[in-house]
């Protein structure tokens, strides 16, 4: 995917599709502080379902419309229109893009780049996906030790990121097709992924007490790494609290996102792998230099001790 030119205005919006959770907010179904609401201008309504719009900053009604039906979303709208996902928010005063209504009309924003249709896969075209592939196929099986229950200590050594190794055994003669179709894994549930420690340091908050994700403390400069395979898909800064933020999709619902970076080393649409150098960390928005990790599945926030290896003592 090619990376989108985003203005400050619209950033704090389009992180909202992606990272549900403000420190000064309840949880729930992305709960982001926009700091971009409009404090002026004219209110019109477009059709009897659509919201009441009011373009901010640079973005303009090209007067174009496009009706809501099963299946859409406002990422594969977007790509559709060739828009990007914050100003096509902006423009419709979308603060919850969980919640659009089947029948909505939307006005698409104006936009230099082609419109193209977009296929969906027919497995995202449901109301609910029961599995998603894993992050990766080789990082599947949980930690050996590890607990899914989040009870893990809130202090300890985390160990050094490094991307996931292959077996030093030999492999195995090669099966015959039909051998390799009988011993492909199915596709694995979301809680069952396995991450690396995006940071070397340690942990001085947990999930247990901040209900968010894990603050890493970790000297400034420090390589931040993604913790799974997947695509870039926020950079920057405008989304209260976490200072310069990366944020990668893994799968269609699980999102992880790395806060307080000093330096950010990627683009949005790059392609990551798990233990790639995404940023380094800093203090921005924060009073010591340290590492915000969250993740989040369709917007929730879920414990990260579920995805990582054991603290090391």
């Amino acid at each position: 995917m090619k990376a989108f030119p985003l203005r400050a205005c619209g950033m704090a919006v389009g992180a909202a599709v992606l990272l549900g959770g403000c420190s000064s907010l309840p949880l729930g179904d992305v709960p982001i502080v926009d700091r971009s609401v409009p404090t002026s201008g004219e209110h019109t309504t477009a059709g009897s379902q659509s919201s009441s719009f009011a373009p901010l900053g640079d973005v303009r009604d090209s007067g174009r419309t496009h009706t809501v039906t099963v299946g859409d979303t406002i990422y594969n709208i977007s790509v559709r229109y060739g828009v990007t996902p914050s100003a096509l928010m902006q423009l419709n005063a979308v603060t919850d893009p969980t919640q659009l209504a089947i029948g909505r009309v939307l006005h698409i924003p104006e936009s230099t780049a082609a419109p193209r249709e977009v296929t969906m896969p027919e497995g995202v075209r449901v109301n609910r996906i029961e599995h998603v592939a894993p992050i990766e196929a080789a990082a599947v099986s949980p930690a050996a030790g590890s607990s899914s229950s989040g009870d893990q200590t809130s202090t300890g050594s985390v160990p050094t990121p490094t991307a996931p190794t292959s077996a030093a055994a030999a492999p195995a003669a090669e099966p015959a097709p039909a051998a390799k179709a009988a011993e492909k894994p199915a596709a694995a549930v979301v809680p069952g992924t396995r991450m690396i420690w995006p940071v070397r340091g340690t942990v001085l908050s947990d999930f247990a007490k901040n209900g968010k994700g894990l603050d890493i403390g970790a000297a400034a400069g420090s390589v931040v790494v993604s913790a799974g395979a997947g695509e870039v898909i926020f950079v920057g800064s405008g989304v209260k609290g976490y200072g310069q933020l990366v944020i990668v999709r893994h799968t269609p619902t699980l999102v992880t996102a790395y806060g307080h970076n000093s330096k950010i080393v990627v683009q949005t649409g790059d392609k990551v792998k798990a233990g790639q150098k995404i940023a380094e960390s800093g203090n921005t928005e924060a009073e010591r230099p340290m590492l915000r990790f969250e993740v989040r599945d369709r917007g929730q926030p879920v414990d990260p001790m579920k995805f990582l290896p054991p603290l090391r003592n």
